[in-house]
């Protein structure tokens, strides 16, 4: 099994859905306020100074499954830019 952690502006949240839809990933964590500084963009802080917020999903599938979601987001990213997408991949062991 695999993880991914989605993390996006929540301006493009339809088309991330969309991605789980095509994907037939059914089954997700949805973090829907978070807050911080990355790499490649303005912090998103949500004060005056650091205007902004930002969303997250959190899947938790067979490897196949998250690799298919993956390759359906990666061109939503290059159309992007601006908004911010980042998805992070690790491996997952059910213990309870």
């Amino acid at each position: 099994m695999k993880a991914l952690l989605i993390i996006f502006a929540p301006a493009i949240e339809c088309e991330v859905m969309g991605c789980l839809e095509k994907a037939q990933v059914k089954k997700y964590t949805r973090l829907p306020y978070l807050q911080g500084v990355g790499g490649h963009s303005e912090p998103r802080l949500d004060t005056q100074v650091w205007p902004g917020s930002n969303s997250a999903l959190l899947v938790v599938s067979e490897n196949a499954s998250c690799d298919k979601l993956a390759n359906l987001l990666k061109p939503l990213k290059q159309q992007e830019l601006e908004e911010g997408l980042k998805v992070f991949a690790f491996p997952v062991e059910e213990i309870i």
